[in-house]
């Protein structure tokens, strides 16, 4: 039988791995749940309101919920760590939904959830195996990242927030290391990233296309120059993201998976 070691509690890895960006809580989530109103049709506002005040919210379907959810090459992912990981897709997920005026899919959801823990744990022990480690100055620039995108101003604002989810200091180093060794091995397997001009061009150029067909001219696109790092930016994301699916369809044929739900 396999050695079977529990996985710790990697919320930043699963939250990263997710495309979570509002895991330290109320602040951001509730800016991001503002702007999305806001953008919302006035029409399906005006629906929403009363079923918000007539119905109770959405709760989290946690019932049946194995011990060992997955093991993945002799390591769980266990009940804790998949309900941390739920409750935080679950709070976004069900809040579109509601905007949209549709019934959350939790069946799809829970599996959704599984399937990104198994990938992340795929990606941290190839990191281990590799040899990666995190730098001293990585490990500032990841703090500084997660500073940006919370809105929070220091290091013990970040630590205070998270140690609110139970996430004390030593696990968060933990997390944090990991998830540094996460990036720097996306990073390797992708190789230079760098947007060409040429791609940076066809790119805009096809925005423009998509608009004028779509007949829109209410919101014209800027200049090229004015966009140019936000298209860089998504290219960079993009190859990256192609660059970790290759990884994972690769590992995933030779790893020993295994999912209860």
């Amino acid at each position: 039988m396999p050695n079977r070691t529990p996985a710790r509690k990697r919320l930043l890895l699963a939250a990263a791995f997710i495309g979570s960006t509002a895991l330290l809580g109320a602040c951001s989530d509730t800016d991001d749940a503002d702007g999305a109103a806001a953008s919302a049709p006035a029409e399906s506002t005006a629906e929403a309101t009363p079923s918000t005040t007539a119905e109770a919210p959405p709760e989290p379907d946690l019932e049946d919920i194995p011990d060992v959810v997955a093991t993945v090459n002799g390591t769980e992912i266990d009940r804790e760590e998949f309900t941390s990981a739920y409750e935080i897709q679950f709070a976004q997920a069900s809040t579109a939904a509601q905007l949209d005026g549709q019934i959350l899919d939790q069946e799809q959801l829970r599996t959704s959830v599984a399937d990104n823990l198994v990938s992340t744990e795929l990606l941290r022990q190839e990191a281990e195996e590799r040899g990666i480690d995190a730098s001293p100055e990585a490990l500032d620039a990841a703090v500084d990242d997660l500073l940006e995108s919370s809105q929070l101003e220091t290091e013990e604002d970040l630590r205070a927030a998270f140690a609110e989810q139970g996430l004390e200091d030593e696990e968060f180093d933990t997390q944090l290391a990991d998830q540094v060794k996460l990036d720097a091995l996306l990073a390797e397997e992708a190789g230079d990233i760098a947007p060409t001009d040429q791609e940076i061009q066809d790119t805009y150029d096809a925005a423009k296309a998509q608009q004028e067909e779509a007949g829109d001219t209410t919101t014209p696109i800027p200049p090229l120059e004015d966009v140019r790092d936000g298209i860089e930016e998504q290219l960079e994301g993009e190859k990256l993201s192609e660059a970790a699916q290759d990884l994972l369809a690769e590992l995933r044929e030779d790893a020993d998976i295994t999912v209860n739900l």
